[in-house]
């Protein structure tokens, strides 16, 4: 299926709660990382809260949460001021978010993106531990997917959102890669440290939804390395 949203017309989306309902699964709307939340032009960031809408009402149609990204700024050498400034816009934008899906009822959870410093023509916004804790502190009922694949790339994974953020965190998507691209390699592949991370959420008795995102890799695969960690 497509991640656009008006590619759902009403009797697709009936006929995907219907499936679910028999298959007693829930389904999960990915918000198509390419929209410019963080846009700071201010008809492009009015398009996107036009779009962001229609995510929204097609993850309330589906009893579904939805997931979202902070966008990209478009800068091959970003500053940390540019930094800031596109994470404020992205909170405003999600701050915008989180009052539409309450209304909705629709739980938003925000996925940190892959940390590209520069050298590329763009660099993701929310990538970082500061972004989480600054999203956080500014919005306290926000909810998290932690990618801890992307939050491996270029960057040691923040494990103690785990300790520090442990009821804002639902879900975890696990890949592997050699840290310094987005590579979606099957757990024990790459250079990201599953015992430290499986250590952390035996200490906190973290539970959520743990989601693979691995190429060339069963998913059972994934759960027996999981497993054998937890289990030593």
């Amino acid at each position: 299926p497509s991640d656009h949203a008006h590619e759902w017309p009403p009797p697709r989306r009936r006929s995907l709660v219907n499936l679910c309902d028999g298959l007693g699964v829930r389904p999960i709307v990915h918000g198509n990382f390419r929209a410019p939340l963080s846009s700071e032009i201010p008809e492009v960031a009015a398009g996107v809260r036009a779009y962001l809408t229609t995510e929204l009402h097609l993850a309330a149609d589906l009893g579904a949460p939805l997931i979202l990204h902070g966008g990209a700024l478009v800068d091959p050498r970003p500053t940390e001021s540019g930094r800031w400034s596109a994470l404020q816009r992205f909170l405003r934008m999600l701050e915008q978010a989180l009052e539409v899906a309450s209304g909705l009822g629709v739980e938003v959870w925000v996925e940190n993106l892959s940390h590209y410093p520069r050298f590329r023509p763009f660099t993701y916004v929310f990538t970082r531990y500061a972004d989480f804790v600054t999203v956080h502190s500014y919005l306290p009922e926000a909810q998290f997917i932690l990618d801890v694949g992307h939050a491996n790339v270029n960057q040691s994974p923040p494990l103690r959102l785990f300790r520090e953020m442990t009821g804002s965190i639902k879900a975890i998507s696990v890949s592997d890669n050699d840290g310094t691209t987005d590579s979606h390699l099957g757990l024990g592949r790459g250079t990201l440290p599953v015992r430290d991370l499986t250590a952390v959420i035996g200490e906190t008795g973290w539970h959520g939804l743990v989601v693979f995102e691995t190429r060339g890799t069963r998913v059972g695969e994934g759960l027996r390395v999981l497993a054998t960690h937890l289990a030593s």
